[in-house]
This record gives C-alpha cells, structure tokens and sequence, in this order.
C-alpha cells in the first residue's frame, strides 16, 4: 500500500516542511490547520505526542497524523506533525488501523517526509481498556450522536485505535478524532467527533455544544446492550463490532451512522428472545420489512423463528390473542415470505387453534375475509372441517357476506371437502357466491369443487361453475356425471343441459351422452338434449347408437311435450310420420297419448287418418277416447270410402259418447257437399245409436232441421228421411221448443218437395206446428209457415197439407200419420176425401199397416167417419 506524507513544523511560522505529494488547496489547507497544535499551551506545559485522525474534504485520503511538542523551536508552543494520507480505498478495508499511527511513530518529528509503502502490515495486539469507557461507548453508539469530549482520560490512544479498528467501514470513514486537545476542534464549522482534552482545558469547552465525559471515572452501563459493546470494542483480542452484523446492515453502510449498530444489537436481541416471547419474531419482520437493502439468506433464515414464534403463541396465548398475533404475523410476513417448511408450521399452528377453538376461529375468520389475510385462511379451514360438531360451524359459514364462504373453502380444500360431501344447508349460499365472483376464483372452483358435485343439492353450485362452459367442457362434465352417478341426478344433467342449450352445444353434449349404454339416466338426459323439431326426430329415427326402446321412448317423450304447432312441423314429411310409426310399432297404451296428439294435430289423408284413430281408440279411455272419436267422426262422416265405413261411423259414435257434439256431427254428416246416399246413411247411423249417444242428436233438433235445410234439397233416400223424422219427433221429449221451432223450419222447406222421401218429414214435422196454431197466440215463427188468410189457422194448414199431398208423391201412410199426430185425422182424411176420392183414400188403406199404433186407430176411425155412403158409393170399413 502506498502512503504519501507531510511534515509540518516551525521555519517563520507554523508551515510544512516537506511532502511526498502536494494536495489540492481545500486539502492542503485543512492538514496546514490540523497539523498545529490543538489549542494554547500554558507556560511550562507538556504533553505526549498525539493522533489526530480526520478524512480530507476531497474524500481522497484519510489523514493518521502524529503531533509531538517541539521544544527546540524558537518560540514556545511549537509543534511537528507528521501526516500519513493513507487512500480512502484501502482505509475502509484495513484490518488494523494502529498500524498508521506506528509507522508515523516510526518516522519521527524530524525525517523528511517520503512516501511509503506499507504493505504487509503486521498485525499488532492492542491493550485492553478497563474500568473507563462504557459512557463513551454508549454516547458513540447508543444515543443520539452529538460530539463528545473525554476529560482526564488515561487510555484516549488506546482508546481512539480500538475504536478506529472496530467500527465498521462507512463509519471509520467519515470518523474525526484528536486524542488531545486544549480546546475544541473542527473541521468545515463541524466538531470532531471525538476529543481527548487534560482536565485542566474544561473550562475551554464550555461553549461545546456536545457531550462531556469524565474520562478517569467508571460509569454503570445504562443500556442492555452496553455491555456487549464495551467487551467487542476495549476487551477484545481484535477490537470489531462487525461481528454483531447479522443484518449486513453495517457493511452496507453508507452514511457510517450508528443505527446500523443498533438494529443489528436488537436483532440479535429479539432473535434470543423468540423461545419465550413470540412477539420478538413481530420485531424481526418489521426490521427485516423495513431494511432496503439485505441479504437474501438472512430474509430465508426468519422462516424457523416466525414458525417457532406461531407454535409458541398457540401453545401459550388466550385464543383470541393468538389469533390476533398470527394475523399480525402474517400481515408482517407480506413481504418476506418464510420457506415451506415454515409455511407448513405455521399452517399446522393454525390448524390446531382452529380445531381446538372454532367459535373464536370463527370470529377471527371474519376478520381475515374482511382484510384479506388469504395465508391463514387455509389452515383455519382445515381446522374447522375436523370439528366433530360441524352444525353450528356451518350455520355461521352461511351468513358470512361478500363471498367469504367461498374464499374460505377455496383456501381449503378440507373444508371444501366437508361442506360439498354432506348437507349442511350451504349450497345455496356458495352458489351465490359463485354466481358474483371473479374469473380466476370462478376457474379455481370449477378446478376444486366439481369432483364433489354428485348429489341434487348441488346443482345450484354447479349451474355458476358451467356460466361460461364450451362444448369440450361440458363433455368432460358429461364423462364426470356418469362416472359419480351414472347420470342419475336429473337436476345436475339439467344444468349441463341449459348450458349447452346456452353455448349452442347441444349436438356435442348429446353425442357425448348417447355413447353411454341405455339407461333410464341417459334416456331422460337424451331427452332434454332433443327439442320438437324435425331435425331432431330424424336424429332420433335416424341416430344408430340409439337401440330401438329409447328411440320408441325418445318419440312419445317429444310428442307428449310438444305444441299443436310443434307437432305440426316434426310431423310435416309424410315419410317421417311413417317411419316414426313404424318405429312406435304396436299401438298399446304406452303410446296412445302420444299417437293420438299426431292423429289430432298433424293433417293426413283421410283414410290413413281414420285408420289410425280406430287403431288406437281401444288403448284410449275416458275423454281423450271420446274426443279423438269426435275428431274422427269429423272426417269419418264426410267420408265414404270402404265396405266397413259404417261400422267405422258406429264405433267412433259409440266411443264419442258422452263428449260428442250433436250439433258439430249434424254439420259434419249433413253437409251440402256430402252426397245424398252418404248423408241419408249417416241419418240412418245417427238414429241407430244408442240411447246415450243418440240423446246427444234429439238435444239439437234445430241443428238438424238447419243442416237439412242446408242442403238445400230434401234429396235423402226414403231410409235417411225416415231417420231424420224419427230424430225430430223423439227431439220432443228432451227439447220441447227447440223440437217446435226445427219442426217449423223443416216444415216450410219439405212442404215444396214433393217426392216421395219428404212425407216421413211431413209426419213428424208438421203436427207439432199444426198444434202451434191452435193457440190463441201463434208464436213468431209460426207465423211465417202458411199463407193465412182466413181467420181459421188450422184450415189453411189443413187445406195446405192436403194439396200438397194430392199433388205429389208422398205417401199415404206418412200424410195420415201427420194426421194422426196434429190430433185432427178426421177431418184431414175427410179433406183428404173430399179433394181426392176414392184414389186417394184408397192409398191411404193400403198403406194403412205402415201407419204406427196408436195413430193406426185414429186413422181407421177417420177413415170410417168420413165413409158415410154417399162419398163413395161403396163402404170403405176394415
């Protein structure tokens, strides 16, 4: 190492005397300074020679200077200095700082100063100091730094040499000392920081703005830490408080102030003090959080004190306050992460107080959510989940707010567990959880919750985790469901199926499906999978996974949930109505609700229509028989193709029952599009039925009477008309006024028809009208029947019915039936007589036996009350 130095002493003054280096004036001024002596000398006064140590402005050198009194000089007071500048470089590393002050020593007061070379330096013990010394330490190191001044003191180079050699770099650096002193000295209007002055100079000092120490006395140390100090810096073999540097702290110095020392004692304080006071470990982590620069493994080496720290507050704490430490702890923890195996004491820590005291575990949870202390949360949640008695637990889980359930069990899959294997009731409230929570939470439930989704209760917490679910994740879901449950849980396959409907999966999800075997699981997920359209009935009669049961099932299924129109557009191709029979097969009960749906919505020919109704009208009962009958009978009677059409009409009659609609089937059979053998056999057909069926004709005779006359000709076979009349006639039991009102119509149109089928409609319609106008007041539509213009109503019907007989083809029998009935048949057969002679009564006789008991008699005795002789020269009697 090379040293350059000075020497300055008395030539005309005070001035250096040679150099082995000229230094910048700022420098250069300060050594001239320094190097005179530190304050006046009294007459006759000595001293030993003394250092003085101080770093120059430029920072380019440390100066070690010797000062020896210069009694040769030519005026009292003199002195000589030798200045070493040793470079600021190499003064911050040295290991021995004495070894400058001996070789100034060395060289004298009086050799020309020559640059050195110093390297190696032998390291020299230094004498221990005792008894003194313990106040300066704790001023220099402990307190707040101000400049200290030692009086009196016997040991000040030992004392300055220690020090020098045991403070650490930064604060060797910028260290001034002057082991003498006469009066204060400075350096840039700053006092040195350590001064070394005789008793007798106090009063010199008494403007010193910094600490008096009396250098002869002992002081008891006022500072736990003071010992240590004391022993590291006077008593040991190798002064070095480097060695309480745990932190770094001192070596990353850079402004050489005390409180790298301090934080460094009060680490190794706390550190011995973690095994009984778990607090300590909270000091370390605010040194460690507050340090700007340190050193990684020191960071690492906190994980087993904050773990040794967490079992001993567990161990020894009041619940509450364990958890009020452990959640300081880990606030503290924020930014210096223990190791896992700290991590996982800590975790064990907090599981243990969880499970020993979950009422306070509970409350402190509540705490933890709301300041998002995520670290603890997990081994709380183990904790909780090995509670024996989990009901009371539970109960308060579900009112934690702001998505605290969900947090929790998501920092623990233990109580995940707990909660989603048995029924605690708090499904629901984790569903709303999941329903308001954010993307990666919303991922990592998905991730940790779904191997636990099996049972009914779940499917409000699985309906949120499917929220965003693509085709490939519904597919995986598909393969969980069955393997957990086989599919069996309709509600959690409801929920996958609402997704897919949502995601435009449904293909995807119901191929994934239809690759299990067939199962009434599958089949009812099948069947969510499939709407009633006709693409999805071809997928049905089409797909070839699907074994013929399910797919048999899968149609009856989609038709009995289907719309009017929906059925309507499956079934609109005639081929698949086709093949879809085919593949429903025989016609039982199992799909007659179905079938009859298609029969009563989907438009089909005619006889295909029938063929189907009567097929499967015997596996229908009750109403749905009767109204699909009376569908029939809407096309049935309008049709007339085949020999067993009329047994067809009489089943679907029979069948229609209580539910048929006289009125609709009047319309329907009657028709005037329908030809006339066609209508007179559904005439026929109506008044075959039975008295049950048949009631529902005679409630309607003014239906009957309106769809005659809508037909606009009485053009009924003389079998079709007899029904008709028969149909009218018995309306009069069950409607009296209806019967006389359709009687009224009836009468008026068949009254213009003369052939021969009109006069069994003659019989029955005009008695009740001919009765009508007996009645003093004549009903409205009475009035319109006959033209009366005679007072005598009943004549002119009389008169009417009688020439219309004479002039057209009907028969006798039916004229004096008509007769018999309006309870006048003697004077009409007297008419009758009158008008046609012996022709017409003749007829009459012949057909006589067709006339019906017991208006045949009537008849008989009109005809003999009328033959009186003289009307037709022979006797007409029986």
């Amino acid at each position: 190492m090379i040293v350059e130095q000075q020497l300055h002493g008395y030539r005309h003054g005070h001035e250096l005397l040679s150099a082995s280096v000229r230094l910048p004036a700022r420098d250069q001024d300060l050594v001239d300074r320094l190097s005179d002596v530190a304050g006046p000398l009294g007459p006759g006064e000595r001293f030993a020679p003394y250092l003085t140590c101080y770093p120059l402005p430029s920072r380019s050198h440390y100066v070690v200077a010797r000062t020896w009194q210069d009694l040769a000089a030519a005026r009292a007071g003199c002195v000589r200095t030798r200045s070493l500048l040793v470079p600021m470089a190499d003064w911050a590393e040295l290991e021995d700082p004495a070894a400058f002050a001996r070789a100034a020593t060395e060289a004298g007061p009086t050799n020309k100063a020559e640059r050195l070379d110093l390297d190696p330096l032998p390291l020299v013990p230094l004498p221990s100091v005792e008894g003194t010394g313990i106040e300066l330490l704790e001023a220099l190191f402990l307190e707040a730094r101000v400049p200290i001044a030692v009086f009196g003191s016997t040991s000040a180079e030992v004392i300055a040499l220690r020090l020098l050699t045991a403070v650490w770099s930064s604060r060797r650096q910028r260290f001034t000392l002057s082991t003498f002193c006469n009066s204060p000295r400075t350096i840039s209007r700053q006092s040195f920081d350590l001064v070394f002055a005789p008793v007798e100079a106090r009063p010199r000092f008494s403007d010193w703005k910094g600490r008096r120490i009396d250098g002869r006395k002992s002081s008891a140390a006022r500072h736990h830490w003071s010992a240590e100090i004391v022993n590291r810096v006077f008593r040991a073999p190798r002064p070095g408080l480097l060695g309480l540097d745990v932190l770094g702290e001192m070596a990353g110095d850079e402004h050489g102030t005390e409180e790298a020392l301090r934080i460094s004692l009060l680490w190794e304080e706390l550190s011995r003090k973690v095994d009984v006071e778990p607090h300590a470990a909270l000091g370390l982590l605010d040194i460690a959080n507050t340090r700007t620069a340190r050193r990684a493994n020191l960071v690492e080496e906190l994980g087993p004190v904050v773990a040794k720290a967490a079992n001993v507050a567990v161990a020894t704490m009041a619940p509450g306050e364990a958890w009020r430490f452990l959640q300081v702890l880990i606030t503290k923890l924020q930014n210096a992460r223990p190791k896992l195996s700290a991590a996982k004491t800590i975790r064990s820590a907090t599981i243990a107080l969880a499970r020993r005291h979950p009422d306070e575990a509970v409350e402190a949870l509540r705490i933890l959510l709301r300041e998002k202390q995520d670290f603890l949360l997990g081994g709380l949640g183990a904790g909780l989940a090995r509670v024996q008695s989990f009901g009371p637990i539970a109960q308060s889980l579900g009112s934690l707010d702001n998505g605290g359930l969900l947090r929790l069990l998501l920092s623990s899959s233990e109580i995940a567990d707990r909660v989603l294997e048995y029924d605690f009731g708090l499904d629901d409230a984790l569903a709303s959880d999941l329903a308001d929570c954010a993307p990666d939470d919303l991922d990592a439930a998905c991730r940790r919750f779904g191997r636990h989704l099996v049972a009914a209760r779940h499917a409000p917490v699985l309906r949120p985790l499917l929220a965003d679910a693509g085709p490939e994740e519904l597919m995986t879901e598909v393969v969980r469901l069955h393997s957990a449950n086989g599919l069996g849980e309709r509600s959690l396959d409801d929920v996958v199926v609402e997704r897919a409907r949502r995601a435009g999966a449904i293909e995807a999800v119901r191929g994934a499906v239809t690759n299990y075997p067939p199962t009434p699981a599958v089949h009812a997920m099948i069947r969510g999978l499939v709407d009633p359209t006709a693409a999805d009935v071809r997928w049905i009669l089409d797909e070839p996974r699907l074994v013929e049961g399910l797919r048999k099932a899968l149609l009856v299924d989609l038709v009995d949930g289907a719309t009017k129109d929906q059925i309507r557009s499956m079934f609109v191709d005639g081929g698949t109505l086709q093949k879809a029979l085919n593949v429903i097969g025989e016609l039982d009960r199992s799909v007659a609700k179905a079938l009859a749906r298609i029969v009563e919505d989907v438009p089909m020919e005619p006889a295909f229509f029938l063929d189907l109704v009567l097929r499967l009208l015997p596996s229908l009962n009750g109403r749905r028989a009767a109204e699909l009958a009376a569908r029939g009978l809407e096309v049935g009677l309008s049709s007339g193709a085949g020999p067993t059409r009329d047994a067809m009409i009489a089943t679907l009659l029979e069948t229609a029952g209580k539910e048929l609609n006289g009125a609709d089937a009047l319309r329907a059979g009657l028709v005037a599009g329908i030809p006339l053998e066609l209508a007179s056999r559904n005439l026929v057909l109506f008044d075959k039925t039975s008295p049950a069926v048949r009631v529902r004709f005679l409630k309607e005779p003014q239906a009957l009477a309106d769809a005659i006359v809508g037909r606009h000709f009485f053009d009924f076979t003389e079998e079709g008309s007899e029904a008709a009349a028969r149909l009218l006639w018995d309306a009069d039991a069950v409607d009296h006024r209806g019967f006389l009102r359709g009687a009224a119509t009836l009468l008026q149109f068949v009254m213009r028809d003369r052939r021969r089928s009109a006069s069994a409609m003659v019989a029955a319609a005009f008695p009740p009208v001919y009765l009508g106008l007996q009645r003093d007041r004549l009903p409205d539509f009475l009035s319109f029947v006959f033209p009366f213009l005679d007072w005598d109503r009943c004549k002119v019907a009389r008169h009417e019915l009688v020439d219309r007989y004479l002039r057209s083809e009907w028969k006798g029998s039916d004229i004096a039936l008509a007769a018999a009935r309006a309870g006048d048949a003697g004077r009409i057969i007297r008419q009758i007589a009158k008008q046609g002679g012996r022709d017409a009564i003749s007829a009459i006789k012949k057909q006589i036996s067709a006339v019906p008991e017991p208006w045949r008699q009537q008849v008989q005795a009109a005809i003999r009350d009328a033959d009186d002789g003289s009307w037709f020269g022979i006797s007409l009697g029986f």
